[in-house]
């Protein structure tokens, strides 16, 4: 399944192939670390906090999911350099028997792996239209869990210039 991933302010959409909703990821003015995850098929919402070298899933539906983040320098994100904070490289999710991991690379693309193996891949995340594929075998409205881990990952490396 391929998906593309399209800007509007304050929210990523999220269609497929057939150029259908799939899912609408955003942030809500009142939140800070977080994105909500809205599946309008599947009537359902949550949220993906992100933490101190952790996210969190968390929704009314659901219990509440812990995942640690992995950087490049060591497990607590210690920088590498003075100029360059460590880059967030891993985190994963275990729900039922299947272990879905998001691994970004250097070149900011992102590798979706289930059960350790390649299972689908994020490409042009630092331009405004996106591009997600997924194997099959993943259902359609956990690619809203699988952009929200990727936006904070791209993200947690920011510098903030004032």
């Amino acid at each position: 399944m391929r998906f593309n991933i399209k800007y509007e302010i304050n929210k990523y959409k999220i269609y497929d192939e057939a150029n259908k909703l799939i899912c609408i990821v955003g942030k809500k003015l009142s939140s800070e670390n977080k994105l909500a995850v809205i599946c309008p098929d599947q009537d359902e919402e949550y949220w993906v906090v992100h933490g101190e070298g952790e996210f969190r899933i968390i929704g009314k539906k659901i219990k509440t999911i812990h995942c640690i983040v992995r950087y490049s320098s060591d497990a607590k994100g210690k920088k590498e350099a003075y100029w360059r904070p460590a880059m967030a490289e891993e985190t994963e999710v275990i729900a039922g028997c299947r272990r879905l991991s998001v691994c970004q690379k250097r070149n900011r693309t992102f590798e979706i792996l289930l059960n350790g193996r390649k299972a689908g891949e994020i490409r042009h995340m630092m331009s405004a239209s996106k591009e997600m594929a997924l194997e099959n075998d993943i259902p359609e409205w956990y690619a809203g869990l699988i952009f929200a881990m990727a936006f904070f990952m791209l993200h947690d490396d920011d510098i903030e210039i004032i």
